[in-house]
C-alpha cells in the first residue's frame, strides 16, 4: 500500500538537510496521549449519557410496551407472575435498555467518527458518514426480525408444547429477559457487515484471508449463536446461525463495493 491509503508519515528533507515526518493527513495535528484518551472519556460520557437519556425517556411507556409483547406472544390466558418486589421494574429497565440501545448505536459510530476525525483521509470521513445511518437501519431491520419472526416461533413451540405437561407459570422478568436478549443480540448481530468492512478498511483484517477462513469463520459463528440467546428450542440459535451466514457474505459483497 502507499502512504496515501494507509496514512502512514512520508520522508521531507528541511533546509538543514535533515530528514523531517510530515503526516500524510492534511489537519493531522500530534497531540499527547493523554490528550487522545481524555477526548476518548467525554465522547465515551456523551454515548453513556444519550443511553440514560433514552432509558428515562422511554420508561413511562415501558409498562404498555410490556403488556404489548405479553398479549402479542403469550396471550391473554396466562397471568403474568411476579416473584419478587423489584421484578416489575428490572423487567421494565431491560425493555427500556433495548430502544436505548438502538438510538445510541449509530450515536456511538458518530462519536467514533469525530474521535478519528483529524487521522481520516476524506474518503474515509465519507464512509464513516455512510456507516452512521446504515448501523441504525441494521439495528432496527435485526430487531424487526428478532420480533416478528424468532419470538413468536420460540414462545408458541414452548407454550403449545409445554401445555400438557405442566401449567405454564411465566415470570415476568424471565420472560421480558429473553424478549430483550433476542431483540438487543439480533440488532448487534446485524451490525457485523458494518464491523467486517471497518476492519478490512483499516487494515486490521485482509480481504483475502477472509474467504480463504470460512470454515473457521463459520465454525465460530455456531459457537456464538449457541451463546446468543436464552432460547431452550435452539430456534433462535439456528435462525441466528443462518442469519450470521447471511450477514457475512453480504459483508464481503460490501467490502468489494466499497
Amino acid at each position: 500500500m502507499d502512504s496515501q491509503q494507509t496514512g502512514n508519515v512520508t520522508p521531507s528533507t528541511n533546509a538543514s538537510g535533515k530528514n523531517s515526518y510530515a503526516s500524510g493527513v492534511p489537519g493531522d495535528i500530534e497531540e499527547p496521549v493523554m490528550a487522545h484518551l481524555f477526548e476518548l472519556r467525554n465522547r465515551l460520557a456523551v454515548v453513556l449519557i444519550w443511553l440514560i437519556i433514552g432509558i428515562i425517556i422511554s420508561f413511562p411507556f415501558s409498562a404498555k410496551g410490556m403488556l404489548l409483547i405479553w398479549k402479542e406472544f403469550i396471550g391473554p390466558g396466562l397471568i403474568m407472575s411476579s416473584y419478587s418486589p423489584l421484578e416489575w421494574t428490572l423487567a421494565r429497565l431491560k425493555l427500556c435498555l433495548v430502544f436505548a440501545l438502538a438510538i445510541s448505536i449509530p450515536l456511538s459510530f458518530y462519536q467514533l467518527y469525530r474521535f478519528a476525525a483529524k487521522g481520516l483521509y476524506p474518503h474515509e470521513r465519507r464512509f464513516f458518514l455512510k456507516v452512521i445511518p446504515a448501523s441504525f437501519l441494521l439495528f432496527i431491520l435485526g430487531t424487526t426480525i428478532g420480533y416478528f419472526l424468532v419470538l413468536p416461533a420460540m414462545f408458541k413451540y414452548i407454550l403449545f408444547y409445554s401445555g400438557d405437561l405442566a401449567t405454564a407459570q411465566l415470570s415476568v422478568q424471565n420472560t421480558l429477559s429473553a424478549v430483550t436478549t433476542i431483540l438487543a443480540g439480533f440488532g448487534v448481530v446485524f451490525q457485523l457487515p458494518l464491523l467486517v468492512v471497518f476492519a478490512v478498511k483499516m487494515g486490521l483484517v485482509q480481504y483475502e484471508t477472509l474467504k480463504k477462513q470460512r470454515i473457521l469463520i463459520y465454525s465460530a459463528i455456531l459457537a456464538f449463536s449457541l451463546f446468543l440467546s436464552p432460547d431452550p428450542t435452539f430456534i433462535a440459535q439456528i435462525v441466528v446461525a443462518v442469519l450470521l451466514a447471511v450477514l457475512f457474505e453480504f459483508s464481503l459483497l460490501l467490502v468489494r463495493l466499497f
